[in-house]
């Protein structure tokens, strides 16, 4: 079984490396022409050190045999904007692209799951990018369900 643990702070800069250079799979196809490399990067590294210095937030690695994350899981606290209930966002989940579809991303979202539930959140939510496929199948699989829908009408 996945081990999944709080990272190592000698984790975070592997942990920040893999997913900004992924975070461009991401994008929506209205942004992909004026994305740049380094901004993107740039705001992906703000993402997590916000998220991170928030009370109750986590990164959750797994590694599945002691040798150093293969998949992580960012979750920041906030209240509901309409009704103030606790709940936990899902900011960032990624898995080795050698090692999808055997069950990290599965094992990420039920320890997310544990963590809402340890400090009080009363829901666990994400925003996934509509083609994004193997993401929406993932949430899917671990009982997520469609809340809204992000339009967007670039220019």
């Amino acid at each position: 079984m996945v081990q999944v643990r709080t990272y190592r702070a000698a984790e975070l800069p592997v942990v920040l490396a893999r997913g900004a250079a992924s975070a461009r799979d991401q994008l929506v196809a209205r942004e992909v022409p004026l994305a740049r490399e380094d901004a993107v990067r740039y705001q992906f590294h703000t993402m997590y050190r916000m998220v991170l210095a928030t009370p109750d937030s986590a990164l959750l690695v797994a590694d599945p045999d002691g040798g150093g994350p293969v998949g992580h899981v960012l979750l920041l606290p906030q209240a509901n904007p309409f009704t103030g209930a606790p709940e936990v966002v899902v900011m960032d989940i990624w898995v080795h692209p050698d090692l999808r579809a055997r069950g990290i991303g599965s094992r990420l979202l039920v320890e997310a799951e544990r963590h809402a539930r340890r400090i009080g959140a009363r829901g666990l939510v994400a925003q996934i990018a509509l083609h994004n496929a193997a993401s929406l199948a993932l949430f899917n699989r671990a009982g997520f369900a469609a809340e809204r829908v992000v339009a967007g009408k670039g220019w």
